[in-house]
C-alpha cells in the first residue's frame, strides 16, 4: 500500500465527524504533531495520530461514544 493512501485512509475516517474541514484538520495534525508531510505518513505513524486527533476531537464533539467510534476507525487502519 501506498504510503499516501495512510492519509487518505485518516481524512476519509475524519469526515463523517468534522465534514469538509477534515483535510485540512487532518494535513494540520500531521504537520505539527508528526513533523512530516502527509503525504509521507505511514502505518507506525497512524497510532501517534490517532492520539493527537482523538484528543482534538474530545474537545470538539462532547460525546465519548462518538469519539471512540472515530478512534476505532484508526484500528482498522493501521491493520490494512
Amino acid at each position: 500500500m501506498k504510503q499516501s493512501r495512510y492519509y487518505h485512509l485518516v481524512v476519509r475516517a475524519t469526515e463523517e465527524y468534522l465534514g469538509p474541514a477534515a483535510e485540512r484538520f487532518v494535513k494540520r495534525q500531521i504537520e505539527f504533531r508528526l513533523g512530516k508531510k502527509p503525504e509521507t505518513i505511514g502505518r507506525d505513524d497512524i497510532p501517534k495520530l490517532k492520539e493527537a486527533i482523538g484528543a482534538a476531537l474530545s474537545v470538539l464533539v462532547k460525546d465519548k461514544a462518538i469519539v471512540d467510534e472515530a478512534m476505532q476507525k484508526f484500528d482498522v487502519i493501521v491493520k490494512e
